[in-house]
């Protein structure tokens, strides 16, 4: 008996050694997905894993963006997974089990919704979405967060955006000038305010979140000294029909309304998405503009009063259309196309008197009318390929765009001696088309190499043309003549070419991200004068490399409190108008023309920074441009011509403080302010030296208020003293705004009703000093407004995949002459 047990028992150990092997075995996989209670990605979320019986060892990792997380290499056992945010309820999943065998598991969607609810032995509880999220790389804004956003349109949200400030011309960020913004991953092309009036066509219901970027990462182009904006609009992924609609009605001196429909369905293996949405903006300009000479030959102390009354009709139609196919498990591919038909008309009043020791000179009386249609359209193409390895994937995109305006413009314009004697009459017809067309192609490649090292890499291209012309007629003395110091055409082709690495680590207490961008840019323009038999061309060649660095450090085990130093280098390319000489006539005395002599402008930027839980968040930044481009205010006699030019330094330096808390269970707050020193100093044009030197601070926030019934309140409003765009100086100025909204129709629908501007305090006022003479102007719209909006969702909603597509690089560089 003991021989044969003796037997048995070394028959045994091979089997006993085999199976220790396997227990060893580290090839297991845990995959999931996390989203809110409306099935929106939860991006940031942390996730900790444990094995039971081992509690002092676990292993961390963060959402992404589309909610995803992965652990890898795990050995066979039970294990814990815990899912915590900062805005959400714990979410616990008891029992995971990793086999022997190699074992991949693609856990249930862990959803944390409103209402509490129990799934086997999952715990959810949510309460409200967050507005502010926190990454290693960006700053997320969900737009439905903040009640004041419904029934706006994009620039107005931006307007409530922290750290964003938005003037009559320009977009600027933590108080830089140079943002570039994004549409869904892709370039509006538009910059100043062709860019402004683009966005008041997009109604708010269309928007998802906004990414806020000052150091983006090395897969985004390196446009845009002070960073990027990314707007992302709505796209649905659930199965069968989901729906949801909004319509707008505002009331100040004019009458104003939007609506927008959003919808998606899914089915089988195809997903469509899309939103259509309308606006009527009837609006109204009051310009007070006053020039101040000084007491030099010719000026003989003179001041030029302007006053100006603009009304203004637009409608914009916009859509958006697409498709996911699911090919197999392993291909996807995506099609969207997206548009804009932007009509505009505007008749203007101009008043402009000359001034000598206080009495009336001469004055010029002159009426305006404008009208164009502007149309945007673009298509994406885009393939997505999931290799067998869960961290290995290849995304394609291919792309167009097709952008045109055509603005036509009379201007008749009197000169009158006291006692209104009409001493000469001046009509100028002005035709300025202009069109764009961009293809794209990018390619990206991640995979996770060993030591759990991230890696992605990628190639673009894009090839840009872009064409103008200027056709210029005057009339005096009822006979008509061409404009040959006008007249002409302009273009401009631009072939962009980068490629791009980028690695990402994480340990128990960092998390690194390193990346290296190298951009090659070939430009050719031509000028084509009415007075000139031959062509002028000019052709720019050069390249670049643009490093950027994260680092993220833990304070403690929970991952509560980090600190993130980033750091990376930019470039501002100018844009088709900053580089077209040709002459956009406003009025007799001011107009707007290029500089074909400027160059690329390169900044190198830093920001650290603490989180404590997205609740607290404080940082310092800095940042050193050389060449920074910026709009400089050049005066012959007595016309103003706006030019852009190269400041040769500018230096920035500021601190920002962001809370965003719940008081009570029925009260919560968001605050942001920020201080940014800001000093411009170089030689301009030969005719001078810029030393201007300006120190903003900016306070904005919201208190929001959840009542009993279903009501809801919130006050939100914004203030900043002093604010610079190079030579020019933006006085202070604030707001007030304050919404109430009742949910109605078993809390899929919702009435809003909304008061902007409630004190009429949003004037934008400047102060510019050039050579000879100082500007001071104030500029006043139908901002205070009442308005009404209804809501209605069908089903439920959620943000599909994104995609980085091909023709990043032209972002805001479209610009209308």
């Amino acid at each position: 008996m003991k021989q044969f047990l003796l037997s048995l028992w070394l028959c045994l150990c091979p089997i006993k050694n085999i199976y220790a092997q396997q227990v060893v075995r580290n090839d297991g996989i845990i995959m999931g997905t996390v989203t809110d209670g409306e099935n929106h990605p939860v991006s940031g979320a942390t996730i900790i894993l444990k094995r039971q019986g081992i509690e002092d060892i676990g292993l961390t990792t963060t959402s992404k963006d589309n909610g995803s997380f992965q652990f890898l290499k795990l050995s066979p056992g039970t294990y814990t997974l815990t899912t915590s945010h900062i805005s959400y309820q714990t979410y616990l999943i008891k029992q995971i089990v990793i086999g022997n065998n190699s074992s991949k598991l693609n856990l249930p969607n862990i959803s944390l919704q409103n209402n509490y609810s129990e799934l086997k032995e999952v715990n959810i509880i949510s309460p409200r979405k967050s507005y502010i999220t926190h990454q290693l790389d960006r700053v997320v804004i969900n737009v439905s967060s903040l009640l004041s956003n419904t029934g706006t349109n994009a620039l107005d949200v931006l307007n409530n955006a922290p750290a964003v400030q938005v003037t009559d011309d320009a977009i600027s960020l933590r108080g830089k000038e140079g943002v570039t913004v994004y549409i869904d991953d892709r370039p509006s092309y538009l910059t100043g305010k062709d860019l402004l009036d683009y966005l008041k066509t997009l109604p708010s219901g269309t928007l998802d979140k906004i990414e806020i970027m000052t150091n983006p990462p090395a897969q985004y182009n390196a446009e845009g000294n002070a960073g990027i904006i990314n707007i992302k609009t709505k796209k649905g992924k659930l199965k069968g029909f989901n729906s949801g609609l909004s319509a707008t009605y505002q009331q100040g001196v004019y009458a104003k309304a939007n609506s927008n429909i959003n919808f998606n369905y899914g089915f089988h293996k195809i997903n469509l998405f899309g939103n259509l949405g309308y606006s009527l903006t009837n609006n109204y300009y009051d310009v007070a503009r006053n020039r101040q000479f000084n007491n030099v030959q010719p000026y003989n102390n003179l001041l030029m009063s302007q006053f100006n009354t603009e009304t203004s009709t637009t409608i914009s139609y916009n859509y958006k259309l697409g498709f996911d196919y699911d090919i197999d498990a392993h291909n996807k591919l995506g099609v969207t196309i997206a548009g804009i038909i932007h009509p505009y008309h505007e008749h203007g009043n101009y008043s402009t008197a000359f001034n000598r020791l206080n009495k009336v000179d001469s004055t010029i009386n002159t009426i305006s009318l404008l009208h164009y249609i502007t149309r945007n359209n673009t298509v994406n193409l885009n393939f997505h390929h999931q290799f067998h390895k869960p961290t290995q994937e290849l995304n394609i995109n291919t792309d167009y765009l097709q952008y045109s305006t055509d603005p036509l413009q009379v201007i008749n314009s009197g000169t009158y001696l006291p006692g209104n004697t009409l001493i000469s009459n001046y009509t100028l017809n002005t035709y300025n088309p202009f069109k764009a067309k961009i293809f794209g192609a990018k390619a990206d490649y991640a995979d996770e190499l060993p030591g759990h090292l991230k890696m992605s890499i990628g190639i673009q291209t894009t090839y840009s043309i872009r064409e103008s012309t200027g056709d210029y007629l005057y009339t005096i003395n009822n006979k008509t003549y061409p404009s040959d110091s006008l007249n002409g055409s302009f273009s401009y082709r631009e072939n962009i070419n980068a490629a791009y690495v980028n690695f990402q680590k994480t340990t128990k207490r960092f998390d690194m991200q390193v990346g290296l961008r190298l951009e090659y840019t070939h430009a050719e323009a031509m000028r084509q004068s009415a007075v000139l038999l031959t062509a002028t061309t000019a052709e720019y060649n050069y390249s670049n490399l643009f490093p950027t660095a994260y680092i993220s450090y833990k304070l403690d085990t929970a991952s509560a409190n980090t600190l993130i130093l980033s750091i990376g280098r930019r470039i501002s390319r100018p844009g088709y108008g900053d580089l077209n000489s040709f002459v956009f006539t406003f009025d007799r005395y001011s107009s707007n023309k290029g500089n074909p002599e400027i160059v690329p402008a390169y900044s190198n930027n830093l920001d650290l920074s603490f989180n404590m839980q997205d609740k607290i968040t404080a940082g310092i930044t800095y940042s050193d441009t050389r060449n920074d481009i910026a709009q400089y205010y050049q005066l012959t006699g007595y016309a103003l011509a706006f030019v852009p030019v190269n400041i040769a330094k500018v230096n920035a330096y500021g601190a920002y403080f962001n809370l965003s808390q719940p008081v009570t269970k029925w009260w919560s707050t968001n605050l942001y302010s920020d201080f940014t020193h800001n000093q411009y100093a170089g030689q301009v044009l030969n005719i001078g030296y810029l030393n201007n030197t300006v120190n903003t601070i900016t306070v904005s926030g919201s208190q929001q208020f959840k009542l009993p019934h279903g009501w809801s309140m919130e006050v939100n409003g914004s203030y900043h003293n002093k604010l610079t765009d190079g030579q020019g100086i933006y006085l202070p100025m604030w707001l007030l705004n304050a919404s109430i909204q009742k949910t109605i129709l078993k809390n899929k629908g919702a009435i809003i009703l909304t008061a902007r501007d409630i004190f009429n305090s949003r004037t934008l006022r400047r102060k510019i000093e050039y050579q000879y003479a100082s500007l001071t102007s104030s500029n006043h719209s139908d901002n205070q407004t009442i308005g009404l909006t209804f809501t209605y969702k069908f089903g439920a909603s959620a943000s599909a995949r994104q995609h980085h597509n091909s023709i990043e690089t032209e972002a805001g560089r479209a610009g209308v002459n």
